[in-house]
């Protein structure tokens, strides 16, 4: 996710933080992980759903955080509520719907639409942080929303969204939230109020999500299959990338920009489309192709624009 799935963690600075040289490699293992982990749900969706996987992983980075608690002493007291819950709920949704995506239309499709969450963003914070949009902001929901319809028409030959595409773009909305309530938390209050640390928002993201995705593997709403021995090696695995991930996605962006980790993070939706078409033969239309450059050049419209004028 950008997340949704991107940004789980993302700390926001006043400042933009000097890049150094092992930043961006960094940054680039944050995104092939976070592909990697894509891949493996891809592969689990075949026995097990995509709800269970996504409780999974929000188990498995409950786990991890307790494990930290004690060994780095860390100071997980919340400050700002209404943002962490926000951020927690939204953010639940989002992966849940980005995991039951990947099973129902594939990993390449579920990742491109999952990762057009920065759009999104940037109407949020319009919303509720009261940022103006930067110049040329709409050009990128242009592009992106252009480049989502050809993508979705080359793989169902219609002009319509399907419903499981839906919930793909629902994701990216939502995921979008989960952005905006993560810069809430970083920033400073007036007040003077300290913002919320890195494993602080992380562990409401890994808390709320477990409980947002836990009506989903339970009756009347859901239900669980079973595991066998591989597949919980491959769920365990599944959670444990993801959280390797943002522990690296967090490291980087204490040492590159924002713009630049946008960037590199959109190389997750290449390398989840090629994979997808590799080891899944999930088909590549030429219309799918042109609406998947498409959508990337609007995602990275938006990352662009954030060193643009407002207005």
């Amino acid at each position: 996710m950008y997340k949704a799935v991107f940004s789980d963690v993302t700390p926001l600075h006043t400042t933009q933080p000097q890049q150094t040289s092992s930043a961006p490699l960094t940054a680039l293992a944050s995104a092939a992980l976070f592909a990697l982990m894509a891949m493996v749900a891809r592969q689990l969706s075949h026995t097990i759903p995509g709800p269970q996987i996504a409780f999974v992983r929000f188990i498995v980075g409950v786990l991890a955080t307790l494990l930290a608690w004690p060994m780095l002493r860390l100071d997980l007291r919340p400050r700002r509520w209404g943002w962490l819950i926000s951020r927690g709920i939204f953010g639940g949704a989002a992966v849940l719907l980005y995991f039951h995506c990947i099973e129902k239309v594939g990993v390449g499709m579920a990742t491109l639409l999952n990762y057009t969450a920065p759009v999104w963003s940037l109407m949020f914070a319009w919303l509720f942080l009261r940022e103006r949009p930067r110049r040329y902001a709409g050009v990128a929901l242009a592009l992106t929303v252009a480049g989502v319809v050809l993508v979705t028409s080359g793989r169902n030959h219609t002009w319509r969204l399907g419903p499981w595409e839906m919930a793909g773009v629902l994701s990216a909305v939502f995921s979008g939230m989960a952005i905006t309530s993560i810069r809430a938390t970083r920033r400073q209050s007036p007040d003077g109020k300290p913002s919320e640390g890195n494993w602080v928002v992380f562990a409401s993201f890994t808390l709320f999500g477990s409980l947002t995705t836990l009506p989903t593997v339970i009756s009347p709403l859901g239900h669980w299959v079973a595991p066998t021995a591989h597949e919980w090696l491959l769920l365990a695995g599944c959670g444990l990338i993801s959280v390797i991930a943002q522990l690296l996605m967090t490291s980087s962006l204490g040492r590159l920009t924002a713009v630049g980790l946008g960037i590199i993070q959109q190389v997750t939706v290449v390398l989840t489309l090629l994979g997808g078409w590799i080891v899944f033969g999930e088909a590549i239309t030429l219309l799918s192709a042109v609406g998947s450059v498409l959508t990337i050049g609007g995602v990275l419209w938006s990352v662009l624009a954030e060193r643009m004028p407002r207005g």
